[in-house]
């Protein structure tokens, strides 16, 4: 087990308490990334647009919703995030290689790439939400890519 990487959907079956933080036995430590957390946030901050992403989160009970907002706007500490400021060149970096490999990453995409090696830390995403460029880099460089 190690420290994981995980996505906004993923992130969302965690506080929604759907997944286990261990992730069926592949994690020690979590972290998710500034983007995936900005895209599940703005994925509930409408009330009453329902997504791929929110509409687990609405589906709960109203006081359970409210529970599951007041854990994205605190995240646990037990979830890391690493500040951009920390993995701006190096995402710089690997946009460019991966790039001139053919591999095109979009922001989200890239900063988990970073964050993963910044931390020596495998990446998770969601099966409904598979990137298959983060996959092909992720691989390239040797970290280890889950999909749940």
């Amino acid at each position: 087990m190690a420290t994981v990487i995980i996505d906004d959907h993923l992130l969302r079956d965690v506080l929604a308490g759907q997944l286990d933080e261990d992730l069926g036995g592949l994690a020690t430590d979590l972290a998710t990334t500034g983007l995936w957390l900005f895209r599940l946030s703005s994925a509930l901050a409408q009330p009453g647009v329902v997504g791929k992403l929110s509409a687990p989160v609405a589906a709960l009970p109203a006081e359970n919703q409210a529970r599951f907002v007041a854990q994205l706007v605190t995240l646990p500490e037990n979830i890391g995030v690493l500040h951009l400021r920390d993995l701006a060149w190096s995402m710089a970096q690997l946009q460019h290689r991966h790039r001139r490999a053919g591999r095109q990453l979009s922001a989200a995409m890239v900063e988990a790439l970073a964050a993963a090696h910044s931390l020596g830390a495998a990446i998770a995403v969601s099966r409904a939400d598979v990137g298959p460029n983060l996959q092909l880099a992720a691989e390239h460089d040797g970290i280890a890519f889950h999909i749940l």
